[in-house]
């Protein structure tokens, strides 16, 4: 297997675990929790540049980090506001979005089998990924249930173009800067940072007095959840950095499973959580077959 396939995979599986732990930080206060995995994120981080050795700006990976943390900042609005079950299937059109950026501004060109493939196997990994995020309430119920409200619609397609153009710009890193893994790491997440660090100030800005009276738990699944993010915006960008090809569906693959910690987080939450939710699977099936059908368009002519 490629090596852009395997970070790309680790990077799911750690943003996975990320979603897990950000999940039972939930029972604590979603802001002090969100600081603490930040903060905890950030210190990985500076750890990789100690241990690279050298660092030096990257505005692109700067960007990456900023739209990342507004991202966050909508799905912690949507949280406050109790309808992020309605916005969060949302984000399954992140990895699309960053699709078409790249699409329109660097025109790549495909043979009309590529095309079709492609286009197939980039719409079943959306639809996967859509159908696992509205597991909480069944993919019926959520169809059901949408509207085209703008208390919705607009946290929706505001964190769905924050993951995106975090996508984009980490892609963007790679392609015009050429920075090392770490200083990626470092830039990105200083960029997520600052985020939680301004949306606690607009929503709950006396967290900071409460962080000293958290509960154990409450620092350590935010801890372990920071961790997994370093780790997986490392493997993002390492990912992209090691894609060999100038049609650009391996950096689609690439974007589908960054954006797609949904899916093992599925999984990990029906064995460490017990959730039962059927959409799960049926989702990974889909998202899966999608990203096969995107390989075969990348390797056919």
């Amino acid at each position: 297997m490629k090596r852009w396939l395997w970070y790309g995979i680790a990077a799911a599986v750690f943003f996975g675990f990320w979603g897990l732990f950000d999940k039972l930080s939930a029972f604590q206060d979603i802001f002090a929790s969100n600081f603490i995995l930040y903060s905890a994120a950030f210190a990985v981080a500076i750890l990789f540049v100690l241990f690279a050795g050298r660092i030096k700006f990257s505005k692109y990976s700067l960007l990456s980090g900023i739209f990342a943390g507004i991202g966050n900042f909508f799905v912690l609005y949507a949280l406050v506001k109790n309808f992020v079950i309605l916005v969060f299937p949302f984000v399954s059109m992140s990895a699309a979005a960053f699709f078409l950026i790249v699409y329109f501004t660097e025109k790549p060109r495909y043979t009309r089998k590529q095309k079709i493939f492609a286009s197939l196997g980039l719409f079943l990994s959306f639809l996967g990924i859509f159908v696992v995020a509205s597991g909480s309430v069944g993919f019926f119920n959520f169809i059901r249930q949408l509207t085209l409200d703008s208390n919705y619609i607009t946290p929706a397609i505001v964190f769905m173009f924050g993951f995106s153009l975090w996508t984009y710009f980490t892609y963007k890193s790679v392609a015009k800067e050429s920075v090392s893994p770490a200083t990626y790491s470092f830039w990105t997440i200083f960029g997520s940072f600052v985020a939680a660090i301004i949306t606690i100030l607009i929503f709950s800005p006396g967290v900071f007095g409460q962080l000293g009276s958290l509960t154990k738990s409450g620092y350590i699944y935010p801890i372990f959840g920071g961790i997994f993010v370093a780790f997986g915006a490392y493997c993002t960008y390492s990912a992209f950095k090691t894609t060999t090809t100038k049609t650009k569906l391996q950096e689609a693959i690439v974007a589908i499973l960054a954006n797609a910690e949904l899916v093992p987080l599925a999984i990990l939450s029906y064995f460490v959580l017990g959730e039962k939710i059927v959409e799960g699977f049926i989702g990974t099936i889909i998202v899966l077959i999608g990203l096969f059908l995107i390989h075969y368009a990348e390797v056919s002519k």
